[in-house]
């Protein structure tokens, strides 16, 4: 696998509250991505600690993660302690101080150990695969939107205006019970995947992401012409995504 990375503060917000990680130990990689929000420097706090945290969890687990894997065991529950340890460290760490209060943020990760491959999610970043078939988004928005559309009470077309498009129903460090999406994959040579804050998907076309990522170029310059276009279409949001091709 490759993994790059990019981060952007766009052209509107004066700070950047994205994040990204890429995570190499041996056989154990975790790729991953989160849009934090809150007052003050509360969005950029809750990132940061999301991404300290799911890589320190990695770092003390790695062993028992690999043998569990070698016993042929599930691997949800690991995934989901993980996860809830970020949400508890967001959380402990907005109860003592009062600047931070009500910080979150969405977190999407895909984790790889040992030709294995889970993605772990939570509010309306994006991971999506995309090869020569087309692209296809892995994820589902923890969104009200996404809501509204699963009851068919709007159309997909009536939700990309939406007024509350970006009002998120679930997000890290927000609630104690927070749920998490862990969702097993396999990939195949020549599949990339794309994890992506809403500062990306929302500005650009999935089929313009695919064209972009298919057109060729170093992985580098591809994530740089994502951003550049996200920008040109106003860059009202931060821009982070990560590629990883198989």
């Amino acid at each position: 696998m490759i993994a790059v990375g990019i981060s952007d503060r766009g052209k509107v917000r004066e700070t950047n509250e994205d994040r990204y990680l890429i995570y190499h130990d041996g056989p154990i990689c975790l790729f991953a991505v989160a849009d934090g929000m809150g007052g003050h420097a509360g969005g950029e706090v809750a990132s940061t600690l999301a991404l300290e945290t799911v890589k320190t969890y990695l770092v003390q687990n790695g062993t028992s993660l690999l043998e569990k894997i070698d016993a042929g065991r599930n691997m949800t529950s690991l995934l989901e302690e993980m996860l809830l340890q970020a949400n508890k460290k967001v959380l402990d760490t907005a109860s003592v101080d009062t600047e931070l209060v009500g910080m979150g943020t969405t977190l999407t990760m895909l984790l790889a150990a040992k030709d294995h491959f889970w993605l772990g999610h939570i509010g309306d970043s994006r991971a999506y695969l995309i090869n020569r078939e087309g692209i296809f988004h892995l994820t589902e928005d923890h969104t009200l939107v996404t809501q509204l559309m699963r009851c068919g009470q709007i159309s997909e077309e009536e939700s990309n205006g939406h007024p509350q498009r970006h009002f998120l129903t679930r997000a890290l460090g927000t609630d104690e019970d927070s749920v998490f999406d862990i969702i097993p994959q396999s990939f195949w040579p020549g599949d990339v995947v794309l994890l992506c804050t809403d500062g990306l998907h929302g500005f650009i076309e999935n089929n313009e992401i695919r064209d972009v990522v298919l057109g060729g170029g170093e992985p580098e310059n591809v994530l740089e012409r994502l951003v550049r276009l996200a920008n040109e279409r106003g860059g009202k949001d931060n821009i982070t995504a990560v590629l990883v091709t198989f």
